[in-house]
């Protein structure tokens, strides 16, 4: 009957595994499958299992001095219910909870199978290893190996993504393969789109102008830009009828966009930025300037070149890299030659007045978009349908049709707490830019709910702390999201004389919200400004 008991506990113990499993794996893909990243984020994290070892351990050391058989069989039941209702109380679904969901695509599956599949077969030996035949519990060692093993479930995770990766580089190469042949039949006119800000918002702005301007226009949805997220939106969506494709590149190393413009070949190329996003990743400022420049370089010299002049790398880009046609816009004319700028700026909660220089033409232009990078971006994306052959005239009124892209400076009117949605991945232009909108729009009282900025390497402490100070002269409250950046808001509040009963700390999103439901007022606008991930937010502990 203990043998029984004990397997009774070892198969609860497998069913915690799979559910504590999806959490690795949830995290394991936020990290992109970097078994490098995921490692230092574990490590970062000091993730250790405490309930796990704690149910077990106290089984151990309860059913040792256990006086009889009949005794440990109860005790291993208690533990057995325990771990179930652990499982199903503490170890939250990721598929259906957090900010970022586990997403059970078809690698995703295979990767949680093989791994628990993997845990199976190690624990199913260290059970008959471990039990004295068949009337003996989970001994002393079986139970320490048991919590050794649950402690190791994101070792297994990269093994099992390591022994995996053969199968998905053929898998992939597949998939590869038949979007290039559906590419290859289409035939559209490529435009890629890179930089340190502002590709999606451009990718989008670029795709509905050129699709009300020249022609039906495809390009993959959201913040998709590396090659098997293109990949699946080809093979997906592209079609005969399309004559433009604006595919967006992303990268967080030198060579990741000359893999996607080995992919899909670019005729014309519209670099929105060159800053320092992701500098952590980069290492150096002239990283990203040569990891961005791979982009103008597969560019072919009889193509196009459309680059932001305010940013001085991207200038830099044009001289270095110049096309038979070769570009410039931006909001500061000051710094040097721009062929489109804006002037004139009004922001509203309607969206952006602004006159537009075109050539000889100044027109007087409207859209629903807010903020100077968004403004960017529609001028880079009127600069490309231009210098592709639509009407200046034309192309100025459609920009009054443009959408928002979510969580990219949206202004949510509501009738009590209105919102301006900028919490997707700040930088430090987009965190002043949206600043200056929440002073420019009419509210009773203005709120900054933020974590601050991340993934700016050494820089991150004084770029937070610039932000707070320009907060200061803002916002009427100040929410400052979990501990990440706190120190650096909290000293550039204190620099600038803000007063510490304006200043509230929580530790998560959800507290933040709670804190606005509760003490919220008619008339209050309240900027949203960045939304850190789960695996920066704030510790996890399992």
């Amino acid at each position: 009957m203990t043998y029984t008991a004990s397997l009774l506990i070892y198969t609860t113990i497998a069913v915690f595994a799979w559910r504590r499993l999806l959490q690795y794996l949830r995290f394991f893909q936020q990290e992109g499958y970097d078994h490098k990243r995921f490692y230092r984020w574990l490590c970062q994290q000091r993730l250790f299992d405490t309930r796990f070892t704690l149910i077990l351990g106290t089984l151990w050391l309860v059913t040792s001095v256990a006086p009889s058989h009949s005794i440990q069989i109860g005790l291993l039941i208690v533990a057995s219910a325990s771990l179930a209702f652990v499982s199903l109380t503490k170890e939250l679904d990721p598929r259906t909870t957090g900010k970022l969901r586990l997403v059970m695509t078809l690698r995703a599956k295979k990767l949680a199978v093989a791994t628990h599949l993997l845990f199976i077969a190690v624990s199913s030996w260290i059970f008959y290893a471990t039990t004295a035949g068949a009337t003996a519990s989970l001994s002393g060692f079986g139970t320490l190996a048991m919590v050794g093993l649950i402690q190791l479930l994101p070792v297994l995770l990269m093994m099992s993504n390591f022994m995996l990766r053969p199968f998905e580089a053929r898998l992939q190469a597949s998939f590869k393969s038949d979007a290039l042949q559906r590419l290859n039949a289409c035939a559209p006119y490529t435009v890629g789109i890179t930089g340190s800000y502002g590709k999606t918002g451009a990718k989008a702005a670029l795709g509905e102008l050129l699709t009300q301007c020249l022609g039906p226009t495809f390009w993959p949805p959201q913040g998709i830009n590396t090659v098997m997220g293109i990949t699946r939106s080809i093979r997906q969506s592209l079609n005969q009828h399309h004559r433009y494709a604006v595919i967006e590149m992303g990268a967080y190393t030198i060579g990741s966009i000359k893999r996607l413009c080995d992919f899909t070949p670019p005729k014309a190329a519209l670099v929105t930025s060159v800053g320092i996003m992701h500098l952590e990743r980069f290492g150096s400022a002239e990283n990203v300037y040569r990891a961005k420049s791979e982009l103008a370089q597969s560019v072919p010299s009889d193509g196009i070149l459309v680059c932001n002049g305010d940013s001085p790398n991207a200038r830099r880009m044009t001289g270095e890299h110049p096309k038979q046609t070769t570009l410039l816009y931006g909001l500061q004319p000051e710094l040097g030659h721009l062929d489109v700028y804006a002037s004139e700026i009004s922001f509203t909660a309607a969206g952006t007045t602004f006159n537009l220089h075109y050539k000889d033409l100044v027109l007087k232009a409207v859209t629903p978009l807010l903020g100077r990078p968004a403004l960017l971006n529609v001028l880079g994306a009127y600069t490309m349908a231009c210098a592709l052959g639509a009407e200046p005239h034309y192309a100025a009124a459609c920009l009054a049709n443009l959408k928002p892209v979510d969580n990219r400076l949206v202004y949510d009117k509501q009738p009590t707490v209105s919102y301006l949605r900028d919490a997707y991945n700040s930088n430090p232009i987009g965190f002043s830019a949206a600043l200056e909108v929440l002073q420019a729009i009419p509210a009773s009282r203005r709120i900054l709910m933020t974590p601050g900025m991340i993934e700016l390497g050494e820089a991150q402490y004084q770029e937070n702390k610039c932000a707070a100070v320009t907060a200061a002269s803002v916002a009427d409250l100040v929410i400052v999201v979990g501990k990440t950046n706190r120190e650096s808001f909290l000293d550039g509040l204190q620099e600038s004389g803000y007063p510490k009963d304006q200043t509230i700390m929580v530790d998560s999103r959800d507290e933040a919200f709670d804190y606005i439901r509760e003490n919220g007022k008619t008339g209050d606008l309240v900027l949203l400004e960045n939304d850190l991930g789960d695996l920066h937010e704030g510790r996890v502990r399992f």
